[in-house]
């Protein structure tokens, strides 16, 4: 369900464009599966899990997705100084525990690990209002990505338990028809979850050959 935080007419300084939802949609499911699909073809898998705690490190629930495209302006910053761009995709979420937050899916590519490490607590320190508060972000590395064309079926287990993960907040319906059913473990979330977010619930690059 989707629905505007203010009515129409209101002031537009406050956020009236801004949607409030409760569960992701079939079609924002299928769009981060493609963006998945996509980052492979591409030759950019997606190797780095990223979680970005926003309300636990004190920004506002409404600007939840606002904060994370600017948190990824940095990453992307950082790969165009490489000559990179930036493959991603993204799902905002509310938990009773953590509040507002959203999991990210990067590509890193191997060469600038080094470079990597540091920069996402970086990013996040660049985006929050106050100081740094421990726990707000976790970046992950995906199992089996540094060669994932060599380790095909253990990488897409890896990846499509963390796509899993991420739409928990899907109907329950929707886990068996996008087959995602079969990357269920006995560590999985159960899907059919609710949650109100503000703002995009779900965001990906724009692809483009580079």
């Amino acid at each position: 369900m989707t629905r505007r935080l203010l009515a129409r007419g209101g002031d537009r300084r406050t956020g009236d464009a801004l949607r409030v939802s409760d569960q992701l949609t079939e079609a924002q499911c299928r769009s981060i599966l493609a963006a998945i699909e996509l980052a492979w073809l591409d030759g950019r898998p997606f190797n780095r899990f990223v979680t970005l705690l926003w309300e636990h490190g004190g920004i506002d629930a409404r600007l939840n997705a606002q904060t994370t495209r600017r948190w990824l302006h940095h990453a992307q910053g950082f790969l165009r100084q490489h000559g990179e761009h930036l493959a991603h995709c993204w799902v905002q979420e509310w938990g009773s525990r953590k509040g507002a937050h959203v999991h990210a899916l990067l590509h890193i590519p191997p060469r600038l690990d080094p470079l990597f490490r540091s920069k996402p607590l970086h990013w996040t320190k660049l985006c929050l209002p106050g100081k740094y508060v421990s726990g707000t972000t976790q970046c992950q590395r995906i199992a089996a990505s540094r060669d994932p064309e060599d380790n095909a079926a253990a990488y897409r287990a890896a990846l499509m338990g963390k796509v899993h993960y991420m739409l928990k907040y899907a109907p329950a319906e929707l886990e068996a028809l996008l087959d995602m059913n079969i990357w269920r473990s006995p560590w999985s979330k159960s899907w059919g979850r609710t949650g109100m977010t503000i703002g995009s619930r779900i965001g990906r690059w724009q692809h483009r050959k580079t």
